[in-house]
């Protein structure tokens, strides 16, 4: 469908495509990953002709239609409709319907033989108008329109009242509906809320085209692309498979090809010490130029890159503090008077907890967020924080109100004026500031750099309570991995809000849910997926899950408790057996890789023996330490619900 041919393209004196080779096969489903700036979004540009190739060529196939999400709006839309800028996606069912309105016109005054011929065409224009899906456009405007958030009484309003990140989600709206034959997504999950990510994962999921997916959502990668092309220092690699097992195979291409490197310089370094020895020997002359002839034609085998973004977290260990480190007693609170965003909110957070705040845009949840970290104070109830508690809260903001004139190092002095400049330094150099890009200044940092920066002033005197607002912004995906990590080894308390299922999955032991229109706040005991399977079971109306409530709240709280409780029960039996299932399967490969050792180590071991026993023994040791990173994070997260259950 899509080729590139040895294409090349730079901006400035910037390489960002060099000779480049790739296809985009039809039909396939295929997610570009790679550092923020590396010419993912140039790639689209090329594909659509908006950008032009300075070397080599882009081969399209002949009549393809090509939908695409843009992160900027086209000038001139500010007053049409909603549902009517989205439907206009489509503009060769616009044409078809002139056509038809025409013709249906002119047969109302046309008795003649012309009519038959008309009517022909008449009918042939409907079922083209219905195989692409003219007459429910409207309904599927209205779909996609509602799936991303928005309400049904939006529909009508100009598109130029919404704010930038509800533009956005129209202009996804128009990329889905339109039904092209190759769909391309930037970025797609950019100011969506988590509700709207399921939306959209199912709905690309039932899409019949070709897909190419721009994104730092590691969940959409991981459930909606088989395909994962990888744009890195000015080169395009293609691997052919989910975002999981790209980031597992990318490592070892890396480390077979630094392998294959050592191997070609020792063999260079013996050539070069012949030729050097025996260069003034007569004798040796012809042995000589032979090893120079030699030496001309060995190969360089080039180095696999890896896709590294420049993320780089380190959290301090925190101060010590109570057992209880946050409780919301009956909290409400609404910006104007007799309009509560939520109301009867209790929560007690706990020691080491890492709670995640989840629900639709506009629900409440940086209020909440906002409320717990004390920078809002509550309408009504008390907020109070435990003993010895250090907060440390970082908001969507914080990262663009640094001042811009400022240096790393001066912004971390001047939140910190008594700390020495080792010691700033030591803080910087842990989030990748090291030597002198520690004098940066914050006006040429990128987006993902400065939310480093704000994560180390927050952390030059470490707090034990991290209240984090979309923590993931501007960050690409090594960066977020990066973070995660970071959050997951933390030892104190954490609250945040994040938009990528990914993130929110790997750190949230538990979730707080905001509903929307003050429908209320709770908490869930289990991480995301048993929140949402929670969620979904409650709209199914399974009354076997989910009782009928009490009749007073002291009952409901107690069957809420149990019904928790059992959750917890199932989840550690299923936990216990995935461990005892590792504990089968790491004896085995451990068996495997002490006969393989055995077998290199021989001396009587043929040399073509010993070539497939130590590919094997590679293959062995990568499922061991597969095996043993599983066992461990298992028997973590058994260890975690025992204390819970």
């Amino acid at each position: 469908m899509i080729e590139f041919r040895q294409v090349g393209k730079r901006y400035g004196g910037q390489i960002v495509l060099d000779r480049v080779d790739f296809r985009l096969l039809a039909g396939e489903r295929a997610g570009i990953v790679g550092p923020n700036g590396a010419g993912k979004s140039t790639i689209f540009d090329l594909i659509t002709g908006e950008a032009d190739v300075d070397s080599g060529a882009v081969v399209r196939a002949k009549d393809i239609r090509i939908g695409q999400l843009r992160q900027q709006l086209k000038p001139g839309a500010e007053q049409t409709p909603l549902r009517q800028y989205v439907e206009r996606a489509a503009p060769d069912l616009q044409t078809i319907r002139a056509e038809i309105h025409r013709i249906e016109a002119h047969l109302a005054d046309d008795l003649t033989g012309e009519a038959r011929v008309l009517l022909r065409r008449l009918g042939d224009l409907q079922s083209q108008f219905e195989a692409q899906g003219g007459y429910d456009l409207h309904a599927r405007a209205a779909a996609a329109l509602t799936g991303l958030g928005f309400r049904v009484e939006d529909l009508l309003r100009p598109l130029g009242e919404f704010s930038g990140g509800w533009q956005m989600r129209a202009e996804l709206s128009r990329a889905l509906i339109a039904e092209p034959d190759l769909l391309l997504l930037d970025e797609p999950s950019n100011y969506l809320d988590l509700p709207a990510v399921e939306w959209l994962r199912r709905r690309l999921e039932g899409f019949r085209g070709t897909l190419a997916m721009i994104s730092h959502d590691r969940y959409l990668l991981e459930n909606l692309c088989e395909v994962t092309i990888e744009v890195a220092a000015g080169q395009v690699t293609r691997y052919p498979g989910r975002y999981s097992w790209y980031a597992v195979e990318r490592e070892k291409r890396r480390e077979i090809s630094l392998s294959r490197q050592a191997n070609e310089d020792r063999k260079r370094e013996q050539i070069e010490r012949f030729v050097e020895r025996f260069r003034a020997k007569n004798t040796m002359s012809s042995r000589v130029q032979s090893r120079i002839k030699m030496l001309e034609k060995l190969e360089r085998t080039e180095v696999v890159v890896v896709a590294r973004g420049r993320g780089h977290f380190r959290l301090a260990k925190p101060p010590h503090c109570g057992q209880e480190v946050l409780r919301c007693e009956d909290v409400g609170f609404g910006y104007d008077e007799g309009q509560w965003i939520f109301r009867g909110v209790d929560l007690a957070v706990q020691k080491g907890e890492k709670l995640a705040v989840v629900g639709p845009n506009g629900a409440g949840k940086t209020t909440l967020l906002r409320v717990m970290a004390g920078q809002l104070a509550p309408g009504e109830g008390k907020r109070r924080t435990g003993h010895l508690v250090v907060p440390g809260y970082q908001s969507q903001e914080t990262a663009d109100t640094m001042d811009r004139t400022r240096s790393c190092l001066d912004t971390l002095k001047a939140v910190a004026p008594d700390a020495n400049e080792k010691e700033i330094r030591t803080l910087l150099g842990g989030f990748g500031f090291s030597g002198e890009a520690a004098e940066k200044r914050v006006e040429v940092l990128s987006g993902g750099e400065r939310i480093r920066l704000a994560f180390a002033r927050i952390l030059i005197r470490p707090p034990n309570l991290l209240l984090l607002d979309e923590p993931t912004t501007h960050l690409d995906v090594e960066s977020r991995e990066a973070l995660q990590d970071a959050i997951a080894a933390y030892e104190g308390t954490v609250v945040l809000v994040s938009h990528d299922v990914a993130f929110v999955r790997a750190v949230a032991g538990g979730i707080i849910a905001v509903a929307p229109g003050g429908g209320g706040v709770r908490r869930f005991a289990g991480g995301y997926d048993y929140y949402r399977e929670k969620i979904e079971r409650e709209k199914a109306g399974d009354v076997g899950s989910v009782p009928e409530p009490p009749r007073n709240e002291a009952k409901a709280a107690r069957a809420e408790a149990l019904r928790d409780r059992k959750v917890l029960k199932n989840e550690l039996r299923r936990v216990e057996r995935e461990v005892a299932e590792l504990e089968q399967d790491i004896p085995a490969l451990e068996r495997e890789q002490s006969a393989l050792y055995k077998l290199l180590a021989s001396v009587e071991t043929p040399e073509e023996d010993r070539a497939g026993a130590g590919r094997k023994l590679k293959d062995v040791e990568d499922a061991l330490r597969a095996k043993l990173a599983a066992w461990e994070a298992a028997g973590s997260r058994r260890d975690a619900l025992a204390a819970r259950v």
